[in-house]
């Protein structure tokens, strides 16, 4: 039994009590998850049409290729097919994993892809693909209409993967956890989209 009688002496007395009561509730702050908003989907324009004819779009998109930093995997000039990718470790950039809140003073709360960004053991990549293909409508009437795929690879080694992730622009995808009250969401942060989207008008 503590008998203080200075008001120092009574605080000092009352601290560990104190700590006795908020500690587990500090353990037990609930964890939240803010999903990314996906509500840019139904206004992504992925179709752009031009009143010229489908050769002399190609050609233009041709060109445009050829000065991009993209890869190129696969041009079909009988086709007006094109597939281009890049490879990049700036995750944020490009997805929205929304944020994460596990409560407490030592939770984490953030983005949720922070969690799987390189670290000094694991390292990980994100592949952009943009799927391009130009359709003609009538003799003078071209369409070009594009998408982006997605992927996630978490991994220490080559043959040691811990997780992979593959969606598109119009499909974020759903990720199961621990908590059945939680189910994570990655989705595009439509910056490509949209950057494909301005260069890809140019072509008028």
């Amino acid at each position: 039994m503590c008998m203080v009688k200075s008001t120092k002496g009574r605080i000092l007395c009352r601290f560990p009590m104190f700590l006795i009561l908020v500690l587990p509730l500090l353990h037990c702050s609930p964890t939240t998850y803010i999903p990314p908003d996906t509500s840019g989907i139904q206004t992504l324009s992925n179709k752009i049409e031009y009143k010229q004819s489908t050769e002399d779009i190609w050609t233009k998109l041709s060109n445009y290729i050829s000065q991009s930093s993209y890869g190129l995997d696969s041009l079909d000039a009988k086709n007006y097919y094109a597939e281009l990718s890049f490879v990049s470790k700036r995750f944020h950039k490009y997805l929205d994993g929304g944020i994460l809140d596990e409560g407490g003073f030592n939770g984490y709360k953030g983005q949720f892809l922070e969690l799987i960004l390189p670290t000094d053991d694991y390292k990980s990549t994100l592949t952009c693909k943009i799927h391009i293909q130009l359709t003609q409508s009538n003799l003078n009437i071209t369409i070009l209409s594009f998408f982006v795929s997605y992927e996630t690879i978490y991994a220490k080694t080559k043959k040691n993967v811990l997780s992979e992730y593959k969606f598109d622009s119009q499909n974020p995808i759903l990720i199961s956890s621990e908590d059945p009250a939680i189910n994570f969401t990655i989705a595009p942060s439509f910056l490509l989209e949209k950057q494909l989207y301005q260069s890809f008008s140019k072509f008028h």
